[in-house]
């Protein structure tokens, strides 16, 4: 993540090229530096479940899905790719939250499941996690929800080509 003076000497260097409002890339910087920041705070304020956000989603889709998940479809739903989800789910199954298991019709693939003590875990997590994102976001005006949410997808349209309705 650049500190202060980083973005000062990419904006400098910006700043000999032709079309470049510095202001908008200065301002992009922060949003980046900023956006990185609360995912750290994040991970950080999950750190004593000995799990990372994206672990925690992971078992959290699990937990809330009547079947089994591929891993292609875990890793669809939270945002990582393959290897990443690989590695992942290597790291449930060690803690024993998380259980490989040939899939029901597909004899190629594997399904994921939670273990009885996988689920026990994340149950009993989940009310926490549940208040906590409502803790957070309550300190946000409906209007400020809304721009918020309707400004990240439209990042995100840009940089995938992507148009997911906001609702």
């Amino acid at each position: 993540m650049p500190n202060q003076a980083t973005i000062e000497g990419i904006v400098s260097f910006a700043g000999r090229m032709e079309g470049i409002d510095l202001e908008a890339l200065r301002e992009g910087l922060e949003i980046a530096r900023v956006h990185r920041r609360v995912d750290q705070a994040i991970e950080s304020d999950l750190a004593g479940w000995g799990l990372t956000a994206r672990q925690v989603e992971i078992m959290e889709s699990l937990y809330h899905n009547a079947r089994a998940l591929t891993p292609a479809e875990l890793a669809d739903e939270v945002g990582l790719t393959r290897s990443a989800m690989t590695s992942a789910l290597d790291a449930l199954e060690s803690s024993g939250h998380t259980v490989r298991r040939p899939h029901p019709t597909d004899r190629r693939m594997v399904a994921i499941t939670l273990t009885p003590s996988g689920r026990a875990f994340i149950e009993g997590r989940l009310p926490e996690r549940y208040q906590r994102i409502h803790s957070i976001v309550s300190h946000l005006s409906k209007e400020e929800r809304d721009l918020l949410l309707r400004t990240y997808a439209k990042v995100l349209a840009f940089l995938t080509d992507d148009e997911e309705p906001v609702k």
